[in-house]
């Protein structure tokens, strides 16, 4: 797990020295990701506006369906956010990922065409995962404070493809904040 978490700042560190701010901020979000709004997990990820509200979202993120399934993703997404100049702020986007599962809470069994019964590899399974993202409970401390923080709940839709040939939907809630870093 740690060496996923060096990995993960020295590749944000990367994207933002690629599009080059003149202002060197690197704004990290750490948030809960609930699958299913209870079910406990974390997202941790970069963002870099681009153009009049416009960010570009990159994130890599865990969660535990307790006796189903552990589900590990990484995510990009597109989103477009209006900040009010008191700091309130709302925002929409949509996404596309990685998801990874597998089973939780148990040995999984198959048999074979001998009728012999053995203990399944769990090496679990890919999906392709769009999103959808909607923000109506924004904070943005940098419009009438120095503090640079950024607060907010989402409510975030995705899809779980292939689900027993079918896409499985889902629906999350991710609360965190943005933490802008600057150099």
């Amino acid at each position: 797990m740690k060496r996923c978490i060096v990995f993960i700042t020295v590749a944000l560190l990367t994207v933002n020295y690629i599009f080059g701010q003149e202002e060197r901020i690197i704004p990290i979000n750490i948030s809960y990701f609930g699958e299913t709004i209870t079910h406990p997990g974390i997202e941790i990820g970069y963002e870099n506006t681009f153009y009049k509200g416009f960010n570009f979202t990159a994130s890599i993120g865990t969660y535990i369906h307790q006796r189903n399934h552990v589900g590990l993703f990484l995510s990009t997404g597109l989103n477009w956010r209006h900040t009010f100049s008191f700091g309130y702020s709302m925002e929409f986007g949509l996404g596309t990922g990685y998801l990874h599962t597998w089973e939780h809470g148990g040995d999984t069994y198959i048999v074979n065409d001998n009728g012999n019964v053995s203990i399944k590899p769990k090496y679990g399974h890919p999906h392709f995962m769009p999103i959808v993202k909607i923000s109506l409970l924004g904070w943005d401390f940098r419009k009438k404070t120095k503090i640079p923080l950024r607060l907010n709940a989402d409510i975030i839709g995705f899809g779980q493809y292939p689900f027993n040939s079918y896409m499985m939907p889902h629906i999350a809630l991710r609360i965190g904040g943005t933490y802008y870093l600057s150099f």
